[in-house]
């Protein structure tokens, strides 16, 4: 596995987005603080050594709907991991999936269904906000609790992708499915 070390920077917006006073409601912001976590995911994810070889980028993918606009394109421009530069694009479908290290689903229900099944062969950390997001086989839900963002994570999904999520980030999870090893 490679290990991407957590920059402070980044476990500082995580904590932020988690502990922030409540939201009002306000959508803007709420998307603006779901890419901001999105973005500073993949500073606490290890993937398979084999998902990054000869990789010059690591991908954030979003399947349209894209709930960020230029939120996420903003937050990671000129940033990278370890050699990597963090780029964003966007997919119709599942066969876009192909390089993709992390993927935004926020579309209806069949479409979500059909990404994560083809996410779920892949080393991909998938990430959405719909309430059966984990139960589908998803890897990080993003939710509104008691007005502030939180997110729960299926650590079980995550070891069948071939995932290591940092212990920091468990820690902040409002809740963790399964045990991760």
């Amino acid at each position: 596995m490679e290990i991407l070390t957590p920059r402070p920077i980044g476990l500082a917006l995580v904590v932020l987005a988690v502990f922030a006073p409540p939201l009002a409601a306000q959508p803007p912001l709420e998307s603006k603080l779901k890419a901001a976590i999105v973005s500073k995911l993949p500073q606490f994810v290890e993937w398979p050594s084999s998902a990054l070889e000869g990789r010059s980028t690591i991908d954030l993918c979003i399947a349209a709907p894209d709930p960020f606009g230029n939120d996420l394109d903003e937050l990671v421009a000129g940033e990278s991991l370890g050699e990597r530069k963090v780029a964003v694009r966007r997919i119709e479908r599942e066969q876009d999936l192909a390089g993709c290290q992390l993927l935004v689903v926020a579309g209806p229900a069949a479409t979500r269904r059909a990404l994560l099944s083809q996410a779920a062969t892949l080393p991909v950390l998938t990430v959405g906000d719909d309430a059966r997001f984990l139960d589908e086989g998803g890897i990080v839900r993003l939710r509104r609790v008691d007005g502030r963002m939180r997110f729960d994570i299926n650590a079980d999904a995550a070891r069948r992708a071939g995932l290591r999520i940092s212990s920091q980030l468990l820690q902040l999870a409002a809740s963790v499915r399964g045990a991760q090893e």
